[in-house]
């Protein structure tokens, strides 16, 4: 991915949490014609430096997902932003955060597989009053599992890009930030916690 030096993000508590805050991305591979990608939410572990997600057994490039680096682009909130908004003439441009990580992937047997959906359940239904636990669910639904392929991406490398407009006065920033919560966008948010830290 290219990233200007000013938009680089190499601090790993920030690349962390965001990809805690993002779960859901797209996996990019190659089946030697042509690049596929599959959008799927994933889990991150940091501790082991890894990323597991499943994807239906129907969709061909679990086939591919063993033989080569697999990419996963992470996207955060993302805004147009007017020149009209600075205090002097410029170019508009677009203010998002994006993650890249690259990895190799294993594919996940039966166990491993049961494990993956059981902690991705857990982890977003939380403490819900009705929430979904794999261990409630009955053995028909649970049977359903046979119709994905799940894998864990051992992580070698990530790439982060946050363009927050770092690159203009705290004037022409907070200007900006005032126009983009008129219009609702929550990146407004993300740029004034990123210019305070």
């Amino acid at each position: 991915m290219y990233i200007q030096n000013r938009y680089s993000v190499n601090d790993e508590a920030d690349i962390y949490a965001f990809l805690h805050a993002h779960p859901f991305g797209t996996i990019v591979t190659h089946d030697g014609d042509k690049p596929i990608a599959t959008h799927v939410p994933l889990r991150f572990d940091e501790a082991n430096s890894q990323l597991t997600t499943h994807i239906a057994k129907a969709n061909p490039q679990w086939r591919t997902i063993e033989d080569q680096t697999v990419l996963v682009m992470f996207q955060g909130h993302d805004a147009y932003v007017s020149a009209s908004w600075y205090g002097h003439e410029d170019v508009s441009t677009w203010n998002y955060q994006a993650v890249h990580v690259y990895g190799r992937a294993t594919i996940l047997n039966e166990d491993e597989l049961v494990e993956e959906l059981a902690s991705m359940l857990h982890e977003h239904e939380g403490e819900r009053e009705h929430a979904v636990r794999w261990e409630a669910l009955s053995e028909p639904v649970k049977r359903q599992m046979n119709g994905v392929v799940g894998f864990r991406i051992d992580i070698t490398d990530i790439q982060a890009t946050f363009k927050l407009s770092q690159n203009r006065n705290d004037m022409d920033h907070e200007r900006i930030v005032s126009e983009l919560q008129k219009q609702n966008e929550p990146i407004a948010d993300v740029m004034r916690r990123h210019r305070k830290s």
